[in-house]
């Protein structure tokens, strides 16, 4: 699997090869071999994504290995003798470098078939994603905007409302996730956030990025922020396992890339498991020490997201497989 490496280069603390001037920039490496020198204050790439980078691939308990693949065409499902409109709609969506191949896509997909009679459509938008970081970036928002269009298409033809709707993103994906909520008016039940990306990303800028606004509920899990990840909260609730900063079992992990995927490896085990205990805390210190055992308890992810909780949560896990403490 090719995942998103990024080393921060910061002048006044590294020294900065690229620059006299030593000003601050953003290494990106790809998995794939790409390398990427970002300048935080250099225009951003003009977004040019359409529908047809988008390639959904339809999984159920009738077809769990080879799914029907349709382009954002409402008139394309309506003829599918798969698809079952009575049933829960669950979009996954991976993040930079990524496609419907990619390890994310496989294991929480296979989750909720495995568990749950459901349809779930693996978003492929690899034709943007495998492109530069800063042009994955900028079209964040674009694909957001198709894919909300397509599905406030398929609840005008099929009749269906927000609690019909799961989407789950990982890193840009989370971002995508969430401009596809915007788009479809937040008319969407449960929007899941797995280590949302966080280079190019800013508190005080919400519409290109995943915002607790963006659905019904958005139920976000951090494992490597102030990295790889979002490091504040951008959900309704946030989880944070260890910390939510660094995993255990990484152990040499330098550029975060290991913190990263496990988000999406906690979810994928909490669809099958019916989610993680974890308890509401100011911090990690106050968690670890004992101070909220006695505050309110949620569980991380499941199938049927925890809608009541509010605010920040910790929790410790395994460093392996099987993750869960509880």
């Amino acid at each position: 699997m090719r995942l998103l490496f990024i080393l921060i280069h910061i002048g006044f603390t590294f020294s900065n090869q690229l620059s006299p001037n030593a000003k601050n920039v953003i290494i990106v490496y790809g998995g794939n071999g790409v390398v990427e020198v970002i300048d935080p204050q250099a225009p951003i790439p003009e977004p040019r994504a359409s529908a047809s980078d988008i390639t959904l691939y339809l999984y159920t308990q009738r077809n769990p290995s080879i799914p029907e693949i349709y382009p954002l065409d409402i008139r394309a499902l309506s003829s599918s003798s798969i698809y079952d409109s009575s049933k829960q709609n669950v979009f996954v969506i991976h993040g930079w470098q990524n496609s419907h191949f990619s390890s994310v896509n496989r294991l929480i997909r296979s989750a909720y078939v495995d568990v749950v009679d459901v349809n779930v459509f693996v978003v492929d938008w690899s034709p943007i994603s495998h492109t530069l970081y800063t042009n994955a970036f900028a079209n964040v928002p674009r694909i957001g905007q198709h894919l909300g269009q397509f599905i406030e298409d398929m609840q005008a033809h099929f009749g269906l409302g927000a609690d019909k709707f799961t989407i789950v993103g990982h890193s840009l994906g989370a971002h995508v996730a969430g401009c596809t909520g915007a788009a479809a008016n937040s008319d969407i039940g449960v929007i899941v956030g797995l280590d949302p990306a966080g280079p190019l990303y800013f508190n005080n800028i919400t519409e290109n990025r995943l915002h607790p606004s963006d659905a019904q509920f958005v139920h976000a899990i951090h494992t490597c922020g102030g990295r790889l990840g979002y490091d504040d909260s951008l959900g309704t609730a946030d989880y944070r396992p260890n910390g939510g900063k660094d995993q255990p079992g990484c152990r040499i992990d330098p550029t975060g890339v290991c913190a990263h995927a496990r988000a999406y490896k906690l979810f994928a085990e909490s669809v099958r498991s019916g989610g993680f205990t974890a308890w509401k805390c100011d911090n990690y210190v106050n968690f670890t020490s004992g101070k909220c055992q006695h505050n309110k308890r949620s569980r991380l992810g499941g199938v049927n997201i925890d809608r009541s909780a509010v605010g920040d949560y910790y929790l410790d896990t395994n460093s392996r497989s099987l993750y869960s403490q509880s």
